[in-house]
C-alpha cells in the first residue's frame, strides 16, 4: 500500500474509500464543509474527536491514519461482527428520488448490520402508523421493491407529502392504503399518489 505524505491525504482516502462527498463526509464527522476541506488540504488540523470518529466509524486503524505505517482497516475480532452498511437517513422522500437525492434532504448516516443495499431510513412524521410505528420512529426501506397485499409501504401523495401505510388489495382488486391508528380512514388513491417502496424494518430512538 502506498504511503500518503499526511494525515489530511489519508483521510482523503478513507472518505473515497466509502464513496462519500466532502459535504456528507463532514456530517457525519459533525463538521462544516468547509472545515473539513481545509483537513484534507492540511490547512486545518484534526482533533482527537474527528480522528476516533473516523477510526470508530469506518473500522481505520489509528496508528496507519497518524503515520501512514501499517493496514489502513483495523483487524475484526474473532468471531468477527456483522458488516454494516452506511444508508442515508431522510426526514421526507424527494421529488426525483432515488435517481437524484439533494445533500440537504439526507440528515444524517447510520451503519445498519444486514440492510440490503440501495436501502433507505426514513424518520416517521405523524400519529396515523401507531401505535406500531410512532412519530420519531425511523423505519427503513427499500425503494422499487416487490409490493404485495399486507405490506407497510412509504407513499408520496399529490402534495409531496411523504407518509407510511399499509397496502391492501380488497376482493374488488381495489388497492387501499390503511393506517393503524383507527382515526385515519382507509382510501383509496388516486394517479397522483406515488409508491416508493417497502418498509423491511424499524426502530425507536430511546430518550433518557
Amino acid at each position: 500500500m502506498q504511503v500518503k505524505k499526511n494525515i489530511g491525504d489519508r483521510i482523503k482516502q478513507v472518505r473515497k474509500a466509502q464513496h462519500l462527498t466532502q459535504q456528507a463526509f463532514a456530517r457525519i464527522l459533525g463538521i462544516t464543509q468547509g472545515f473539513y476541506t481545509g483537513i484534507e488540504t492540511g490547512k486545518y488540523s484534526t482533533s482527537n474527536e474527528i480522528l476516533t470518529c473516523i477510526t470508530s466509524n469506518f473500522n481505520i486503524n489509528l496508528n496507519w491514519l497518524l503515520t501512514g505505517e501499517g493496514e489502513m482497516y483495523k483487524r475484526l475480532p474473532i468471531p468477527k461482527a456483522k458488516p454494516t452498511v452506511l444508508v442515508p437517513v431522510l426526514g421526507r422522500v424527494p421529488a426525483g428520488f432515488p435517481n437524484e437525492i439533494p445533500e440537504n434532504e439526507i440528515t444524517e448516516y447510520v451503519h445498519l448490520p444486514d440492510a440490503p443495499p440501495g436501502s433507505f431510513v426514513l424518520i416517521v412524521k405523524g400519529d396515523s402508523m401507531s401505535p406500531k410505528i410512532k412519530d420519531g420512529d425511523y423505519v427503513i426501506f427499500k425503494p422499487n421493491g416487490e409490493i404485495k397485499s399486507g405490506d407497510v409501504i412509504v407513499v408520496n401523495n399529490e402534495y409531496g407529502e411523504t407518509m407510511l401505510k399499509k397496502y391492501y388489495v380488497d376482493k374488488n382488486g381495489d388497492v387501499l392504503l390503511v393506517s393503524e391508528n383507527p382515526e385515519y380512514p382507509a382510501f383509496k388513491p388516486n394517479e397522483h399518489y406515488s409508491i416508493i417502496g417497502k418498509v423491511i424494518d424499524g426502530w425507536r430512538k430511546v430518550k433518557f
